[in-house]
């Protein structure tokens, strides 16, 4: 499986970042952090989980295939090639990130959007990867997740006469 990677739109450069208040508005499901080690030729990660009810097998299988589509097609194959690819894509850049060379890359699929922030240097972490569940998705969730009866009201006693 192929994914379309493309650079973020700049309006969108807060959800390559936590906010804990806005998780469960945005349906964030988590973010893996990584790095490629001291050489550059490695493949550290930790996942940090947001909202663990969004982490569903789907999910993880749909992860999964894009992490290894990532490694393969040289994002997150090795520093040297995270530096050449985001290179390519100078538009990328994240404008007011704390350093010049931070780029931001967005891939969509039918249920996820995965916001990923590449620092293609060494001495810190390499990437991180936002995962979000898509609009629609998100509002089904909350839909399921609501009752679908109205609560019922007590009657109330009546007087006697």
């Amino acid at each position: 499986m192929a994914f379309a990677i493309n650079a973020a739109a700049p309006e969108e450069a807060a959800l390559f970042y936590s906010n804990a208040e806005k998780d469960k508005e945005l349906g964030c499901v988590g973010h893996l952090r990584g790095d490629f080690g001291h050489g550059g030729k490695e493949f550290w990660s930790t996942w940090w989980e947001h909202q663990g009810d969004l982490k569903t097998q789907a999910f993880k299988d749909e992860f999964d295939v894009l992490i290894n589509f990532l490694r393969k097609q040289g994002l997150l194959k090795d520093r040297g090639s995270m530096a050449e690819f985001c290179h390519a894509h100078p538009e990328a850049r994240l404008s007011g990130a704390w350093h010049p060379d931070v780029y931001g890359f967005r891939v969509d699929t039918g249920r996820h959007r995965y916001f990923i922030r590449c620092f293609p240097q060494g001495g810190d972490y390499n990437f991180y990867i936002y995962c979000y569940i898509n609009e629609k998705e998100r509002l089904r969730e909350q839909a399921q997740s609501k009752p679908t009866q109205p609560a019922t009201t007590k009657k109330r006693r009546e007087p006697e006469r």
